[in-house]
């Protein structure tokens, strides 16, 4: 195993719904997947002894290390909260963290797998990453819950229509049978964004500014695919990526300036979104537009650092607020991860990371197993009611039908910081046939 290692062994409500299954030995490529379900089945079965292992692979450290530790955070709670409950077949749950930093993602799933012998995985952070560890995942074949990835290529299963991405240089259906996903992805996001901005805002010229990879992209693709299909009269004036985790955005953000649009579209997450509001805001840019979007920038990590950085009055989005569900679930949440986390509010992917544990524990429970066919089949069409709401796992795509939220930057909103939150909240849902009938015949994949 090469490239840098972090690791920890910490210990620490669903249902099963219809079943749509493909076999999962035939789709994952039966000698591979037969090869890697070898030394799984060891581990499995309802009547094994010893801890349930999990395997969660973040960005642990570097430019999104917030983040990264903000997801570990949300897992870990989950793992305590379960093995308060009886653990899974009453027997504890066990968690291992490894850093995907440097690049290294195949390497740790490969070790949790073949050297920790985890039941299962959740993470990752990064939807370049995600893509193109898919094959190894698939091979593998233990489930993978992705806990914190946007792009809509790796739930999309449709080969047929959008190309196999594994085998065709213009593929962008990646879906793998032993992966799913707990948060809402970029096609939901792209959507709530573009709605709000044909429905609520007088903008004709719009810009982009995002990172310079898989998500970044994307997108910036969606959004433009949305605001057309739902009548926005938009003329995409510039678009410029600035290298992922660069120190200085000004060049680009003077272009995107120059361009005179009336709104800016921004897919920056983590350290990337605290770099660019800092330098936009000492530009002048947020002063000069009507608006400036960010997909994923609601966050509280990043409020955070902005502190009074952070302009009051614009539209930022992303899968989570902590103040945007008013249900049960989502106050006892809050609650155990403020006393977990020294008073801090969940970050955006706190709910998917939590609930990924939770649907572990009720899959296997339910298979008696944690064979990866028996707990795969439990997981698809699994529904779940938690602090997001109820929402379940398509039972094709693997896609959770979870909501996106977007909501106004605002100091009036009640946060453990100085800085802004947001007020008032939108919490945004969106459905495959609807998703289809818009992005036709533009080759973008929904993977809901």
């Amino acid at each position: 195993m090469t490239g840098r290692r972090k690791s920890g062994v910490e210990t620490g409500g669903a249902r099963r719904g219809g079943l749509g299954r493909r076999g999962f030995l035939r789709a994952a490529g039966a000698g591979a997947a037969a090869t890697a379900l070898a030394g799984c089945l060891g581990r499995g079965g309802g009547g094994g002894s010893g801890p349930i292992k999990i395997g969660g692979v973040f960005l642990l450290s570097g430019i999104a290390e917030a983040l990264g530790s903000a997801s570990q955070a949300g897992a870990r709670l989950g793992v305590s909260a379960v093995n308060e409950a009886g653990g899974i077949m009453d027997r504890d749950v066990e968690i291992v963290f490894r850093d995907h930093n440097n690049g290294d993602a195949v390497s740790q799933i490969t070790s949790l797998v073949q050297e920790e012998q985890v039941h299962a995985l959740i993470g990752l952070t990064s939807s370049g990453v995600t893509l193109s560890s898919a094959s190894a995942i698939r091979d593998l074949g233990v489930p993978f819950t992705l806990t914190d990835i946007g792009t809509p290529w790796i739930t999309e299963h449709d080969t047929e229509t959008y190309g196999s991405f594994f085998e065709d240089d213009n593929g962008k259906a990646a879906g793998i049978p032993n992966l799913f996903r707990t948060n809402a992805n970029t096609t939901v996001n792209t959507y709530a964004m573009a709605k709000f901005a044909v429905e609520e805002l007088d903008v004709t010229r719009v810009a982009n500014i995002g990172p310079d990879y898989a998500y970044g992209s994307q997108t910036w693709d969606y959004f433009k695919a949305f605001g057309d299909a739902l009548g926005g009269d938009f003329e995409y004036v510039e678009s410029v990526f600035p290298k992922l985790g660069a120190s200085d955005m000004t060049p680009q953000i003077n272009q995107v300036k120059s361009a005179n649009p009336d709104l800016v579209f921004t897919s920056f997450w983590a350290g990337d979104a605290v770099t660019f509001v800092q330098q936009a805001t000492a530009q002048g840019l947020f002063d000069q537009v009507d608006d400036v979007f960010d997909t994923l920038g609601a966050d509280p990590t990043v409020f955070e650092a902005l502190g009074s950085s952070m302009p009051e009055g614009y539209h930022y989005s992303s899968w989570y607020w902590h103040s945007a569900y008013d249900n049960k679930a989502n106050e006892e949440f809050v609650k155990a991860y403020k006393e977990a986390n020294d008073g801090s509010i969940p970050s955006f992917t706190g709910p998917s990371t939590y609930s990924s544990i939770w649907l572990y524990k009720r899959a296997m429970e339910n298979a008696e197993s944690t064979k990866p066919e028996d707990v795969i089949a439990e997981m698809e069409g699994m529904e779940y009611d938690g602090p997001r709401g109820k929402w379940k796992i398509d039972p094709d795509s693997h896609q959770a039908t979870a909501p996106t939220i977007i909501g106004e930057t605002s100091t009036k909103d009640d946060v453990p910081y100085d800085g802004v939150g947001l007020k008032p909240v939108q919490s945004v849902s969106l459905d495959k046939k609807t998703a289809q009938d818009l992005l036709k015949g533009t080759g973008l994949p929904p993977g809901l």
